[in-house]
């Protein structure tokens, strides 16, 4: 695959939301419907693959007779009208994928004065207010106390306590206050999810690959993370939204450094979205990239977001959403470029991130094609130039699992349970598919501006990745060929698995994500840039490396 360098076509768009239907509060509620009703929106012949422990012989389902579309679920003119007649009959759609563009014009319009960065005299830092009594904003009582029972008052009086002594232990003890929060969750994570995985003798067999892969690799990874708690360039855990684990963490050169100080232009952003298949990710994932990035005087902001099951698909997307508006907003305070911006997802970022990127370019293209204007909340009016998809150079998504309904006959062929990610989907995987989104009907009717206003996407992928097959990001490509965006690049890749090009490649120095990142961000510069890089030895000694490469179950 070649190398390219887009660059930005135009101006920033002055965008002006529509005044939609709220059914964000929804999300919630439907976790409680989904056992009747997750299968409304899956195809009869994807149903019929996800049921491996019914007979072979598997009956179609077919939608429940007098099942109609509730009054939110409307199409674009419905959510573009305002003070219509009478309601119309709308054609039935995803209901996450409409309440994904309400939820963030929601979050366009969201006061974060607590989560901003000022300049103060030791450099940017967050507001003080930005700390641990912002936990407390998260209970869903907060705003009526006086509706709050006994337990209740309780329960909150207690978070308080673990929050205070939380942000005590990272502030004075933050790498073992880390791991103990890891080895909690881990815990949490094992009785929460047991349930939903089959442990036969296939599941087995790859638990038993993944810790001889986790031994092989241990020391280098230690290293790095040793690196990511004691480097003084690495801004930890800031905080950028009030919920759990909306923290992100900031790389900076020493060019940025510079730049803060006016002593030199502002250095290219990276936007990281880091994977771990829903459940496990953290955004120190990102530390590998991150410190080699800098190296090229790059800042990496690495967003992370809260996993199932705390959190379904809907609400990892809008976490990321409020991570990349705050990047826009705060980042050139750290001395970074917001007009020369990437955004990157690997594995399950690569879909959040995806599905952020597709959702937002629709909004837009649906602001612009209204002309309507934002409604004032909260005493104060936002609009979408907070940050627009116009901004980003580039999104770089490295195998992502884009199609969860066709996925799920893999994870059955893997020893995993396939329904599980109609839980984590909210019970509709069409919805949270972003390669279905482009089959719905409001893409259909707005393809024509966002193919205008959407960044190139660079889709990369393994031909010998086990975990996500490389159909996924082949199948995306096809689809984008066929809505008409073209400015996409499909780069799949001989004898590359899940993994490697986040792990054992750059360990051995064959820096996939860094040959294409820097080329988009430097243009011309980065051959240069890329020959001087290619010089240092490995991390780990490479044969080794091939090993765990073979033995990793990714």
């Amino acid at each position: 695959s070649s190398h390219f360098a887009p660059s930005l076509s135009g101006e920033v768009a002055v965008i002006d939301p529509p005044l939609l239907v709220d059914p964000c509060e929804r999300v919630q509620n439907r976790k409680k419907e989904v056992s009747g009703d997750r299968h409304r929106h899956v195809p009869a012949v994807a149903q019929a693959t996800m049921d491996p422990q019914e007979d072979k012989q598997v009956k179609l389902r077919k939608p429940k007779s007098g099942v109609m579309s509730s009054p939110m679920r409307k199409g674009p003119a419905e959510f573009l009208r305002s003070g219509s007649g009478s309601p119309m009959v709308a054609k039935r759609t995803s209901h996450v994928h409409l309440d994904l563009l309400t939820t963030l014009r929601k979050v366009s319009m969201e006061e974060d004065e607590l989560f901003a960065v000022v300049q103060g005299p030791d450099g940017p830092a967050q507001s003080p207010k930005a700390s641990c009594e912002v936990e407390s904003k998260r209970l869903f009582f907060e705003e009526t106390p006086e509706e709050a029972s006994l337990f209740q008052r309780a329960w909150a009086f207690l978070k308080r306590m673990h929050d205070s002594l939380e942000a005590w232990g990272y502030q004075h003890f933050p790498v073992i206050t880390d791991h103990i929060n890891g080895l909690v969750y881990g815990v949490d994570l094992a009785i929460r999810t047991a349930k939903w995985f089959q442990f036969g003798i296939m599941a087995v067999w790859l638990g038993f690959r993944l810790v001889i892969y986790a031994m092989i690799i241990a020391i280098p990874c230690v290293k790095i993370m040793l690196t990511y708690y004691h480097d003084p360039r690495i801004k930890r855990r800031i905080r950028y939204g009030p919920e759990e684990r909306e923290y992100l963490d900031i790389y900076i050169p020493k060019e940025a450094l510079a730049a803060q100080k006016g002593e030199g232009p502002k250095v290219p952003v990276v936007i990281a979205i880091m994977g771990g298949a829903f459940i496990i990710g953290h955004r120190g994932y990102n530390a590998q990239l991150g410190l080699r990035l800098m190296d090229f005087g790059v800042i990496t902001v690495g967003i992370d977001y809260r996993n199932w099951p705390r959190a379904i698909m809907p609400e990892m997307v809008k976490d990321v959403s409020r991570g990349v508006r705050w990047v826009f907003q705060n980042i050139e305070l750290f001395g970074g470029d917001v007009e020369n911006c990437m955004m990157i997802g690997q594995s399950a970022g690569a879909h959040l991130a995806a599905m952020l990127l597709l959702e937002h370019s629709l909004l837009e293209a649906m602001c612009k094609k209204d002309g309507s204007n934002l409604p004032v909340e909260h005493g104060q009016g936002r609009d979408l130039k907070v940050w627009s998809v116009t901004q980003l150079k580039a999104y770089l998504a490295i195998s992502g699992p884009y199609d969860l309904i066709k996925l799920g006959p893999h994870l059955t062929s893997r020893g995993l349970y396939p329904k599980i990610m109609d839980h984590m989907a909210a019970g509709d995987l069409e919805g949270c598919s972003p390669e279905r989104i482009l089959d719905s009907e409001e893409w259909r009717e707005h393809q024509e501006e966002i193919a205008k206003i959407i960044p190139h996407i660079h889709l990369f992928h393994g031909y010998c990745d086990k975990a996500v097959p490389v159909w996924s990001s082949s199948d995306l490509f096809e689809k984008f060929k066929e809505v008409g965006i073209e400015n996409v690049t499909l780069d799949l890749r001989k004898d590359m698995t899940h993994t490697y090009p986040v792990v054992e490649g750059p360990l051995a120095r064959h820096e996939c994500q860094i040959e294409i990142i820097l080329p988009i961000l430097f243009g011309e510069g980065a051959e240069q840039m890329l020959e001087a890089g290619s010089k240092l030895p490995p991390l780990w000694p490479v044969r080794i490396l091939n090993v765990a490469t073979h033995i990793g179950p990714f």
